[in-house]
């Protein structure tokens, strides 16, 4: 699942000045609030699963009318079970979910997830946060506080029934784990249960079309982000909002990013960094929203957190 931006990345002087003046703005905010996409995780190795960066889950090759959201649906969930040529049986949908988790677990988050924690320590920082669209789990799996985490869109390390039969949801552990046939793409373990009824079981992820998901742990995270605007906001505090590859096709968090950033009640800076420049840019609907700075920066996360990180030690030794 390996991928790279193949994009020209130009080191220019005009590049050098971004750096520098999103140092400057790190340096001088009192709150940092860290919003990413999928783009964040190329720098692990993982793709993205649409442009640039995307990593195609193999089947998907032998089915030119099936693509991720296909895939990502929970209704292969209720499909008949078997081990089929014609990967039409909930077994199919499974290797999709099982080949994503062993993607997810087997990759070791990148240097730049440890920038950010290291930011959020800095002595001007007195609050920070993570507002990420992907289900990767690698923002806690890095260190950072996990009550400092909203996961949008849920988290393929946690499972739940498929029903639901009830509320709860419970660790994934190993049960994703599963053997694919390569004849067939489909599993030939015995799929995930349900620990409660004995139905199947699905990761508790937020897919398309997605009726049955249990956003229990997502209300919990939601609180303590509501918890940490209220505390910038007590505080007036200078916000500093840092987008970190967030694309366009699924527009949730450039849709936070913008929507933080042009809220009359924050004082907020705002720098987007996408490697496509075309994405780095900001609507001008927004632009003239906010008396803020907005810095756009067409850089992948990973290339751009590393030489901002650069530029902050420079300025502070």
């Amino acid at each position: 699942m390996a991928a790279s931006t193949d994009v020209t990345q130009t080191i220019d002087a005009e590049m050098k000045s971004l750096i520098s003046q999103a140092a400057e703005l790190v340096l001088n905010c009192e709150a940092i609030l860290f919003t990413s996409g999928a783009g964040m995780g190329v720098g692990s190795g993982l793709g993205t699963f649409r442009g640039i960066a995307a990593g195609v889950w193999p089947p998907l090759l032998k089915h030119p009318d099936l693509d991720f959201s296909d895939m990502s649906n929970p209704g292969w969930f209720e499909r008949k079970q078997g081990n089929s040529k014609e990967h039409d049986t909930a077994n199919f949908g499974y290797a999709f979910w099982a080949y994503r988790y062993n993607a997810y677990t087997s990759a070791t988050p990148h240097m730049g997830y440890k920038i950010a924690k290291k930011w959020n320590h800095l002595n001007n920082v007195k609050h920070a946060f993570s507002f990420t669209s992907n289900i990767d789990g690698h923002w806690i799996k890095s260190g950072w506080d996990e009550s400092l985490t909203l996961e949008c869109h849920g988290s393929i390390h946690y499972m739940q029934c498929i029903k639901p039969c009830c509320e709860t949801i419970w660790k994934t552990d190993n049960a994703l784990n599963l053997q694919v046939d390569p004849e067939t793409d489909c599993v030939i373990d015995a799929l995930p249960k349900c620990s409660f009824c004995k139905r199947l079981a699905r990761p508790n992820v937020l897919m398309f079309g997605d009726g049955t998901y249990v956003d229990r742990r997502l209300n919990e995270q939601r609180e303590n982000y509501n918890k940490f605007r209220a505390n910038i906001k007590e505080i007036k505090g200078r916000l500093l909002i840092i987008e970190l590859g967030a694309g366009t096709a699924v527009p949730t968090v450039r849709m936070e990013s913008e929507a933080t950033y042009e809220d009359p009640k924050l004082s907020a800076d705002f720098i987007r960094i996408n490697p496509l420049k075309e994405r780095s840019f900001m609507n001008n609907y927004y632009q003239n929203r906010s008396k803020g700075r907005l810095l756009e920066i067409p850089l992948d996360a990973l290339t751009a957190l590393t030489m901002i990180d650069k530029m902050i030690t420079d300025k502070v030794n």
